[in-house]
């Protein structure tokens, strides 16, 4: 049977823990939301938590926009961003959050952006096998059509992580198959990076300089941490355009965390229309 119940953890305050015995998933109230934890009961944190707020920004366009918002901290785990990415991607989400109960999890829902006319939600349930399933919304809430923009759901690992990203074997004939999409800093020869025929793998080490690559996947990607194996599925679109040269997965690492992003196709919200986004977690021992 699954429980929901309310509690807290660490300096992040009051948080929904949604568990089955065996998995829990422990989801921040008082800021974000975001998936703070995830792990066996009782078990290691698979999530990054950034105690010291080494991950942050702030600046001329917080102070001249956002001055009642304080400014932008990544706090660790999984979380929602607009891409693509531009500054007003880095909405302090530092306010609590609404939090309504459903059967097996909850809805998370945050403060609307003055920014850019956007409110984001996670609805996140949990079956009694462990599985769970995230739907991420934005609304506009404005009165003008948006540009266009990506729901960006982004899982942040902590130390010690290896990601595993599999590339298409479809034969397309005399058309291209896969795509492999590289950031300016991103070095090729990079030792964390291999490039397989079937896959793309990432590995998290004490190395400063980050590294980040895209592709278009349709398949789940795996990680291994910490003894477990993290699924992550997610629902791809044939037909529509994804930012980034049509990446709807990306992974970027650096010293001290691994992130495994999925993105949703690029939408032009009209004012007061939904979009979607969905992510299926799992962990199993390895």
């Amino acid at each position: 049977m699954v429980k929901v119940e309310k509690t807290t953890y660490k300096e992040y305050g009051n948080c929904c823990r949604i568990t089955n015995g065996k998995f829990e998933i422990l989801v921040t109230i008082d800021l974000g939301p975001r998936v703070i934890f995830y792990g066996k009961c009782g078990g290691e944190n698979i999530m990054y938590e950034d105690h010291e707020d080494l991950i942050n920004k702030g600046g001329e366009f917080f102070d001249e926009n956002l001055a009642s918002k304080g400014i932008w901290h990544i706090y660790g785990g999984h979380r929602l961003w607009k891409s693509p990415e531009y500054i007003d991607t880095y909405y302090p989400d530092n306010s609590a959050v609404d939090v309504q109960y459903v059967d097996g999890g909850a809805v998370f829902t945050s403060e609307a952006e003055v920014t850019t006319g956007i409110r984001k939600s996670i609805s996140i349930t949990m079956q009694e096998d462990g599985e769970i399933t995230l739907v991420h919304s934005f609304t506009n809430v404005g009165d003008k059509t948006t540009t266009p923009i990506s729901m960006w759901g982004l899982t942040v690992l902590d130390k010690g992580a290896t990601a595993y990203i599999p590339l298409s074997q479809e034969d397309t004939g005399f058309l291209a198959n896969r795509n492999i999409v590289l950031w300016p800093y991103t070095d090729v020869k990079d030792e964390r990076l291999t490039i397989a025929n079937d896959q793309v793998s990432l590995q998290q080490k004490n190395i400063a300089q980050p590294i980040k690559v895209g592709m278009s996947v349709k398949q789940a990607v795996k990680v291994k941490t910490k003894g477990l194996e993290f699924t992550l599925g997610f629902d791809y679109l044939d037909g529509e355009r994804y930012p980034d040269f049509e990446c709807n997965v990306e992974s970027y690492t650096n010293a001290i965390m691994l992130e495994i992003e999925t993105l949703s196709p690029l939408y032009e919200l009209q004012a007061g229309e939904t979009k979607t986004h969905v992510e299926r977690w799992s962990l199993q021992e390895i």
